[in-house]
């Protein structure tokens, strides 16, 4: 359990390292400027697997792509992109390990599953779209007594309510 809360803390601490180096400040509103301003490009492509919301490919070592389905909300794409991002900077290196990343030309990364490495990305997700303290600070503003207002928290992050209730809970303060 120790080892799961130190990875968990590590994964946050990339996020936050991530937002600050491509000045991604307050809510991300715009995701796909987000992802151009780091060297890469969403492209919605309906005949994506069925069984995925969401891949990521490296073009170049500086270049990437990540392909969703038109077929989601907004938020749940919002999310979908954020995750592939994680498999980007936590499993290909992106940007700090080049040699890593040429190697993996043709490793492509899918939103799917329960694997170790999904819980990553997804961890890496919610702590990029819903940084530790700008969710405590939100959480403030929409709490009364032991009530929180969920969904105006997700609203704000630009996240489905099921996100902004999961990262409450991973964070502890939500039960």
């Amino acid at each position: 359990m120790a080892l799961k809360y130190e990875l968990r803390r590590v994964i946050n601490e990339i996020a936050e390292l991530v937002r600050k180096i491509y000045t991604v400040d307050g809510p991300v509103s715009d995701i796909d400027s987000v992802v151009s301003r780091m060297g890469g490009r969403v492209i919605e492509n309906p005949d994506i697997y069925d069984f995925s919301d969401g891949q990521i490919r490296k073009i170049s070592n500086s270049e990437f792509e990540i392909i969703v389905s038109p077929f989601q909300s907004l938020e749940r794409r919002n999310f979908a992109i954020a995750h592939e991002l994680g498999h980007l900077f936590l499993h290909m290196d992106f940007m700090t390990d080049s040699d890593k990343l040429r190697k993996q030309s043709k490793e492509v990364y899918y939103r799917n599953g329960s694997s170790e490495l999904e819980y990553q990305a997804n961890e890496f997700a919610a702590a990029f779209l819903m940084p530790r303290k700008d969710y405590k600070n939100k959480l403030d503003e929409h709490i009364k007594g032991n009530m929180a207002n969920t969904e105006k928290i997700a609203r704000y992050f630009f996240v489905s309510i099921d996100a902004a209730v999961n990262r409450g809970i991973e964070l502890g303060y939500l039960e």
